[in-house]
């Protein structure tokens, strides 16, 4: 069975940054909403269409996206955890936990003043919870996607750009003369190294990693 988040190796591999992750999460989420309708017609007795059943199959049902669901889950707390996020992953989440921290202090406020004491003492867990949290983005900086995920085939990248060095620098040089025959050689090789050099870096790309994050 084939599809994102299919084993461990997956959610490092193909989604190694925070952001793909989320967006991956958040398509299993909507996988899982589906199969839910789709048990509920099994229990009920009613036979899925032939494409809800290829689906239902294909992706193993409910308890197979349910791990990957949660497997995922447990992979992006850890990034946190161990500050690996980007700039922009950094400032996203830093502001998403402070305005939880101000929600939840407002309703432990509005829970104490009305003693509310069961619910105050879920909310005091819940805001301990979320400054713990805080506080372990804040003990890590940021860090550049490169950095933290170099480019699956970055070494016949970086091959591939030193051997275009030399032939720029030909280039360069070249402008306002004629080129000799061997020259003219040399630099026909320049747009097929930097077409590889593109097929390389298309390749590394990862399944939900968008323009800016792949830049």
């Amino acid at each position: 069975k084939k599809g994102p988040a299919n084993n461990s190796s997956s959610s490092s591999g193909m989604c190694p940054s925070w952001t793909e992750k989320k967006t991956c999460q958040q398509l299993l989420q909507n996988a899982l909403d589906t199969l839910l309708v789709m048990d509920g017609l099994l229990l009920r007795g009613t036979p899925l269409s032939d494409p809800d059943q290829e689906f239902y199959d294909a992706v193993g049902g409910t308890p197979a996206v349910q791990s990957k669901h949660d497997h995922l889950k447990r992979c992006m707390q850890t990034q946190v955890e161990e500050g690996k996020l980007t700039p922009s992953e950094r400032q996203k989440l830093l502001k998403q936990v402070s305005e939880r921290i101000d929600h939840l202090n407002d309703e432990l406020q509005a829970a104490l003043s009305q003693s509310r004491e069961k619910k105050a003492h879920v909310l005091k867990l819940q805001l301990e919870k979320a400054k713990t949290r805080q506080s372990a983005m804040e003990a890590h900086p940021a860090r550049s996607p490169l950095e933290l995920y170099p480019l699956k085939y970055q070494s016949k990248i970086q091959l591939l750009r030193k051997k275009l060095q030399p032939l720029k620098k030909l280039e360069q040089s070249a402008k306002g003369r004629l080129l000799t025959v061997k020259e003219t050689r040399e630099l026909s090789a320049m747009d097929e190294i930097e077409e590889e050099i593109r097929e390389w870096e298309r390749k590394s790309r990862g399944w939900f990693e968008g323009e800016e994050e792949f830049e």
